[in-house]
C-alpha cells in the first residue's frame, strides 16, 4: 500500500470513531446533522498529524 492511501484509509478509520464521540457532545446543539458530524469529523482525522490515523498509516506503509 503507498504511502497516500495508507494516510487515507488512517483517517477514514480515525474518522469513523471520532463520529460517535462528537455525537453526544453536540447533541444538544441541533445545528449539525449526521453529514455535518462526518465532515467534522473527516475535517479533525485530516488535519490530525500525529493521531490514530497516522499510526494506522504508518503500520501499513511498513508491511510492504
Amino acid at each position: 500500500m503507498d504511502s497516500v492511501t495508507a494516510r487515507r484509509a488512517g483517517e477514514m478509520i480515525e474518522a469513523m470513531l471520532l463520529a460517535p464521540v462528537l455525537r453526544p457532545m453536540i447533541a444538544g446543539v441541533d445545528v449539525l446533522g449526521d453529514y455535518e458530524l462526518d465532515v467534522l469529523a473527516r475535517e479533525i482525522a485530516q488535519h490530525d498529524d500525529r493521531g490514530l490515523g497516522a499510526l494506522i498509516a504508518s503500520r501499513w506503509e511498513g508491511l510492504r
